[in-house]
């Protein structure tokens, strides 16, 4: 029983801290457009242990202080965002997140760079802040789930969203203060 109560916990927390703004009913007053995440419980879990065991790669050798990461999962489907300070670093983090349990695929975004100071990633969460506080502001998708990384002025947005909702997203980002340029990572939902 205490067991179930710590998972609950976990994944309670583990939803809290994904950055992301609920989920989403769009419309006003015209048609309502539902998009959800249908990702299974278990493939959520999945992607939330993947997130979690790839930033522990973070903190280990030869990769403590030399690389600063940030993983986002979507169905095994992995993108990595940060700095690393050689491409060598770079290739081994992508290396070894492919051994994670459940990874599928690994977009390697990480920039060849020393990490960000913590001056910077308190700018990125800002800037972060900037944007949610923005989308949620907005009639059409205050209550949209979209997940909102910044790592050294770039804005990486993930969801499950229409197109239409993507641009809207990504034009809101695209004209906060501070940001370099927006990466889009949604996910379309079939017809």
């Amino acid at each position: 029983m205490k067991r179930f109560f710590r998972l609950a916990l976990l994944s309670c927390s583990a939803a809290l801290l994904s950055g992301c703004a609920g989920l989403f009913v769009a419309g006003a007053a015209t048609t309502v457009t539902i998009v959800t995440d249908d990702r299974s419980t278990s493939e959520i879990w999945s992607d939330n242990n993947i997130e979690f065991e790839v930033a522990g790669l973070g903190n280990k050798q030869p990769f403590r202080g030399q690389a600063r990461v940030v993983a986002n999962a979507y169905r095994g489907e992995v993108v990595l965002m940060g700095q690393a300070s050689t491409q060598e670093l770079s290739n081994e983090f992508e290396q070894q997140t492919t051994t994670v349990k459940g990874v599928n695929v690994v977009h390697n975004q990480l920039r060849i760079k020393q990490p960000i100071s913590l001056t910077r990633q308190s700018e990125d969460s800002w800037i972060t802040t900037k944007i949610k506080s923005s989308l949620i502001a907005n009639s059409e998708l205050k209550d949209i789930k979209i997940k909102v990384i910044t790592e050294d002025g770039e804005v990486f947005l993930f969801g499950v969203v229409t197109p239409e909702v993507a641009d809207k997203a990504t034009e809101i980002a695209r004209n906060t203060s501070g940001v370099k340029q927006v990466i889009k990572a949604f996910q379309y939902p079939s017809e």
